[in-house]
Formats: C-alpha cells, structure tokens, sequence
C-alpha cells in the first residue's frame, strides 16, 4: 500500500515522522549535547520501526486508514473477497486455430459477426490482501483447480485519474490440459477502482504465445 503514496506526501510524511519529533525535543530543551541528539536518534529509529511493524499488521492498518480517511487521499481498501467476471478472446483465437486446420469454416477476426459462444463469461474468486508493504491477488476460476497468484502488484493514484492497480500474476493449472493450453503461464493486466466499487480492466497472457495462441481479455471484479 505504501507505493501507492505519491511522492510529495511521502516525502511530508517521512520528514515529519523524522524531523517532527527532533524539532520538539529540541524547543523543550531536551537535548542539549550530541549525546543527547544520538541517544534520542536511536530512540525515534526504534519508534518507527515499531511503527512498521505494527502498521503491516493488516488490523492495525486497516484502522490507520479509516481514521484518516485514506481513501480519500491514499488508495481505496481493497483487502477482503471478490467475484470476477472474465471475458477472454480465446473464443476467437480458437475459431481463427480450428479454421486453418480445415476443421471449421473461414473466419476473420475483423469482419465476421461475433457470437453468443465468442461472449462466454468465466467467473472467478478473487482474494486480495493488503500489507503496508504489499499487495498481494489470488484469483481462482469457477469449477478449476487452476490458481493465479500476483508476483508484483503496484497501486498507484494519478488524481484526477481513478486509482489503478498494475500487476504480473503467474497462473498454475495442476491438472492435464488441451494440446493448445499450458499449465503453467504468465500474465499481466491493469485495473481501475471505478466509482461504483467495481475493479476493472484488461488482462493480456503469454499463453501459448510461441505458437500464437496467446490471450487477452477484460475483467470486472466486484466485491462480495
């Protein structure tokens, strides 16, 4: 959560988290020798390392980020269940791989009308958890044992832009899949906190994508 603080108020905060507590034992005259400067140092460093701690417990920061409103200035909370809406393009990769075998009719992706079958919907659990220091996106289809799980996840905050997420996931299938699918894949998207509540955006893989069988998509995730 915290690399969603952009820059000017990371700064302010860390200079007031630092310097604040200096500039008041200084006008209370409580250190007077650069022993006292070094030991009361040590003392802050010691603070706010507890301070760290304490706020990556998720609770701790949950209520850190109520109280002062944070999603109004920081990012919106994120951390709990969801349900995802998934609309992929494999449909028509799928029509576009079977017609150059000879096993479907001619199809162009740019002319030909798409079909009720091309608009399938996949569903999906979705679960995020917060940390100070992360963020991390578990995303389970309906009815798989498939699992994708984020390696990187950057929230950032552009204002008047709407809050964004970027993320890199890795998807693991533990089961036997088609000749035109992997078991193991990666993928990347980006996800925009709407006014609504919904998270939503594109996705795009690297499945299959040595023999051009790669995917994209949209996905809508609503909270529960």
């Amino acid at each position: 959560m915290i690399l969603a603080l952009n820059r000017s108020i990371m700064i302010t905060i860390l200079v007031a988290l630092v310097l604040g507590p200096v500039a008041v034992l200084f006008g209370f005259d409580i250190v007077k020798t650069p022993a006292d400067l070094l030991k009361w140092s040590s003392r802050i460093v010691t603070f706010l390392t507890c301070v760290c701690l304490l706020l990556n417990w998720t609770p701790a920061l949950r209520f850190v980020h109520l109280v002062t409103l944070g999603r109004l200035w920081w990012f919106p909370w994120l951390e709990g269940t969801w349900r995802a809406e998934i609309r992929s393009n494999w449909p028509q990769v799928e029509r576009l791989y079977e017609a150059a075998k000879g096993n479907a009719p001619q199809f162009d992706a740019l002319t030909d009308p798409v079909t009720e079958a091309d608009e399938k919907v996949t569903g999906a659990d979705v679960t995020i958890k917060v940390g100070l220091f992360e963020l991390e996106i578990e995303i389970i289809p309906d009815g798989t044992q498939r699992c994708s799980t984020t390696d990187y996840v950057r929230p950032s905050w552009m204002k008047p832009g709407k809050p964004k997420l970027s993320y890199v996931y890795t998807q693991v299938d533990p089961l036997p899949v088609a000749p035109t699918d992997t078991r193991m894949h990666s993928g990347a998207g980006i996800v925009e906190f709407m006014r609504n509540g919904e998270l939503s955006g594109e996705y795009w893989t690297n499945r299959k994508g040595e023999n051009g069988l790669n995917t994209s998509g949209t996905i809508i995730i609503r909270r529960n």
